[in-house]
C-alpha cells in the first residue's frame, strides 16, 4: 500500500501536527476476556485491516500511507484497581501523539482485573471516523468471544473524493466547490462582522483537554424521538441546539450572540459505490453552521432553525464540498491561529452496531472521543445511542473551563432536553 492522503485526510494531519488529534475509545466490559486474547485478536484485525499495518511518509506536500510489518503495535496491560481509572487513560491518550514514519497509527491500553476490563483503543483521525471503529470494536468482540467470523484481507480504501458521484468529479467538482467557498466566506465575513465587541471562542494556547460523560435515560431518548418527528426535527439537530444553548449560557453569560456549531456527516452512503462499515478509513464531512442565539427564543426555535440550516445544505450537496474545503480551512486556521473553529460540536453516531453481550462477554460501556485543541471547538462532543440510551462524550480544554462550569453545561443540556419535551412546549 502506497496511497497518497486525500483532502480531508490531509486536513487531519495538519491538525494533528498542530496538536495531537486522535479518536479514542474506551469500551467497558464484565467477563472480559484476557489480555492475551485481546492481543491476538487485535494481530488478527491487523491482518484483515491495512490501514493498522500502515505509517505515514510526509514526502513534503504529498503525504501517503505506506505499510509497515503486521505484528507491530503497541498493547499496554495495566492492572485495574479503580472503577473510573480509564477516565485518567483517556486523557492520557487523546495528548499523546503518534509516531507516524514508524507507524502504526493505533495503539491499546487493557486495563484488567477479575474479569472486568476496560480497552482503551487509540486511533489516529487520519485511518477512521466514526463508523468504521464502531465496526471494529464490533469485530474485536467477536474474535474475543470465540465467535467463528470470516476474517478476509481487505483492500485499503481509497480517499473519499475519489469515490464521489460524478457531480462532483471534474468540472462539476470545480464549480460547486468555488460557489460553496464563496459562500463560506461570505458567511464568515458576516460573522466576523456581526460579532464585533461581543464574545467569539478565544485561543488560549497551553490547555490540556478534559473529558466529561452523560448519559441520557431510554425514557427521555423516546421522548425526545416522539416529539422531534412530530416537528419534524432530528436527534442531531436537537442535541446540537441543546449543547449550543447551554454553553452560551455558561461560557457566553446567555447573551444574543451568533455561536458557530459543527455538525458531522457521513458520507459513506453517498459515495460511487457505497462504502461499507467494515471498511477502516476516514469518510466524514465536518459542516459549520451560524446560529443566531436569542436566549429568550426557546429551544424548539432556535431547534427548527439549526434544522434548516442543515437541511439546506446537505440538499446543496455540502457533505461533499464540505470535504473538499476541509483542507483550505484548517491550513487557513493554523497559519492565522487567530480563530477557533466554533463554540461547539457535535458527531452523532446513532445507533451502534455492538450487541450488549458476545458469548459470555457483557459491554457495559462505551465511550468516544477526539483530542481537543486550542484552534478546536469550546466543547467538542460524540453522541450515540447504545443500549436504548443516549451516551454523550465532552471534551474540553481547561485553559476554557473548569470541571464546575463543563458539569453545569452537562446539568444545563439535560435540563434542557427535559424542558423541551414537556407538555405545551
Amino acid at each position: 500500500m502506497n496511497r497518497k492522503l486525500g483532502k480531508f485526510e490531509t486536513a487531519l494531519l495538519l491538525s494533528d501536527l498542530h496538536a495531537p488529534f486522535n479518536i479514542v475509545i474506551a469500551l467497558r466490559l464484565s467477563d472480559a476476556p484476557a489480555p492475551e486474547s485481546v492481543k491476538q485478536a487485535l494481530a488478527s484485525l491487523q491482518l484483515r485491516h491495512p490501514f493498522l499495518r500502515s505509517k505515514i511518509n510526509p514526502k513534503g506536500h504529498n503525504p501517503v500511507f505506506e505499510p509497515i510489518d503486521p505484528g507491530k503495535f503497541q498493547f499496554e496491560t495495566v492492572e485495574r484497581v479503580e472503577a473510573d481509572q480509564w477516565q485518567g487513560y483517556v486523557r492520557r491518550e487523546m495528548a499523546h501523539r503518534f509516531d507516524l514514519i514508524s507507524g502504526p497509527l493505533f495503539r491499546v491500553v487493557y486495563l484488567y482485573r477479575q474479569g472486568i476490563g476496560d480497552l482503551i483503543m487509540t486511533i489516529h483521525h487520519t485511518i477512521a471516523d466514526g463508523v468504521s471503529v464502531l465496526n471494529l470494536i464490533h469485530e474485536l468482540l467477536q474474535i474475543c468471544s470465540g465467535q467463528a467470523i470470516e476474517l478476509i484481507a481487505l483492500k485499503p480504501l481509497p480517499a473519499a473524493e475519489d469515490r464521489f458521484p460524478l457531480t462532483h468529479q471534474g468540472i462539476g467538482r470545480l464549480v460547486r466547490t468555488a460557489g460553496y467557498a464563496r459562500r463560506q466566506m461570505g458567511a464568515m465575513l458576516g460573522y466576523i462582522w456581526r460579532t464585533r465587541g461581543k464574545r467569539i471562542p478565544p485561543v488560549r494556547s497551553g490547555g490540556q483537554a478534559q473529558i466529561a460523560t452523560l448519559v441520557l435515560p431510554e425514557g427521555l431518548v423516546n421522548q425526545l424521538s416522539q416529539v422531534g418527528r412530530s416537528k419534524g426535527i432530528t436527534i442531531n439537530s436537537m442535541l446540537n441546539t441543546a449543547l449550543v444553548l447551554a454553553v452560551n449560557k455558561h461560557l457566553y453569560h446567555g447573551q444574543p450572540v451568533l455561536m458557530r456549531t459543527f455538525s458531522f456527516a457521513d458520507v459513506r452512503p453517498y459515495t460511487t459505490p457505497p462504502t461499507a462499515a467494515c471498511d477502516l478509513g476516514s469518510y466524514v464531512a465536518m459542516l459549520d453552521y451560524t446560529l443566531d442565539v436569542r436566549p429568550e427564543k426557546g429551544f424548539w426555535d432556535h431547534a427548527n432553525r439549526l434544522q434548516r440550516l442543515i437541511a439546506q445544505s446537505l440538499n446543496k450537496g455540502d457533505k461533499y464540498n464540505a470535504l473538499l474545503m476541509s483542507l483550505p480551512l484548517v491550513s487557513m486556521l493554523i497559519g492565522m491561529k487567530v480563530m477557533r473553529f466554533g463554540a461547539a460540536a457535535l458527531n452523532y453516531n446513532g445507533y451502534v452496531p455492538l450487541s450488549p453481550r458476545y458469548g459470555n462477554l457483557k459491554v457495559t460501556g462505551l465511550h468516544a472521543f477526539v483530542s481537543g485543541m486550542d484552534l478546536g471547538p469550546e466543547m467538542s462532543t460524540q453522541a450515540r445511542l447504545f443500549q436504548d440510551q443516549l451516551w454523550w462524550d465532552f471534551t474540553y480544554l481547561d485553559s476554557d473551563m473548569d470541571t464546575q462550569t463543563a458539569g453545569a453545561i452537562l446539568e444545563e443540556i439535560t435540563a434542557i432536553l427535559k424542558s423541551a419535551v414537556e407538555p405545551g412546549q
